[in-house]
């Protein structure tokens, strides 16, 4: 951004000095040239103004909605021995990190373990009873990503975690449509399984791979941005027209 407005500063620079050098150029015509160069730079200023105001403004609501999922989630991811991060690489989205011991399969299957199914059952209606319930304003979506170690071929793994990320998916909406059904539409809405394979290694070491860290599944809250939700409020769902549901911003 300030690199185009230092752009459109130069362009009204050499604008003004062009007309001035110019042929016969009055100094009624030179004085008007000045006049308009000067208005043309306030707008740019203000505009820039404006901007900066408004990135700042989202920048502290984002801030603030990520403080208030936190707030609502920490008691009860403590309680589970689970972690809740940011993410490195998208603003907008935090994590709950599950480990192996959690949320356990069968070697090289996609078959939940019985622990991994009582995990699911204990977790899932509150996380979605809170999701979908007083923080549904603040969330845009949840992606369920499923990780593996390094055996295996890369599209081994690829398979492997992307069948184990439905698997979760789809004991999920059993477990809410048994306990949370008020909130059944609202998580098949926000929710889509993602397998990640071996792409997310976690190191011990530079060359050394933690094959039991890396064995895990993330749920991955992604917050509305300021303008999306902005847009929610302005146009209402139903008067905006989707090709599918899962297109739907609010």
């Amino acid at each position: 951004m300030a690199e185009a407005v230092a752009g459109l500063l130069a362009t009204a620079y050499r604008m003004n000095h062009v007309t001035a050098q110019g042929a016969g150029a009055s100094h009624t015509t030179i004085g008007i040239t000045d006049l308009m160069t000067s208005l043309a730079i306030v707008f740019i200023l203000l505009f820039v103004a404006q901007l900066t105001n408004t990135s700042s403004a989202a920048q502290s609501e984002l801030q603030e909605n990520k403080e208030d999922v936190q707030a609502a989630l920490r008691d009860h991811i403590q309680h589970l021995g689970l972690s809740l991060d940011a993410d490195p690489r998208d603003p907008l989205a935090l994590m709950i990190v599950v480990p192996e011991n959690l949320l356990t399969f069968e070697l090289g299957k996609s078959t939940l373990s019985p622990t991994a199914d009582q995990f699911l059952v204990e977790a899932l209606p509150f996380y979605v009873g809170a999701l979908c319930g007083p923080l549904r304003d603040k969330i845009d979506s949840l992606a369920i990503e499923g990780h593996t170690d390094d055996h295996g071929s890369d599209a081994f793994n690829l398979k492997l975690s992307q069948e184990r990320s439905l698997a979760v998916m789809v004991k999920g909406l059993e477990v809410i449509q048994a306990t949370e059904p008020a909130s059944y539409q609202c998580f098949q809405e926000i929710t889509s399984a993602a397998g990640r394979g071996r792409q997310d290694l976690i190191y011990e070491s530079s060359a050394v791979v933690n094959r039991e860290k890396s064995r895990r599944v993330i749920f991955k809250i992604r917050l509305r941005s300021a303008e999306r939700w902005q847009t929610c409020v302005d146009v209402p769902a139903k008067h905006v027209v989707f090709l599918s549901r899962w297109e739907n911003p609010c």
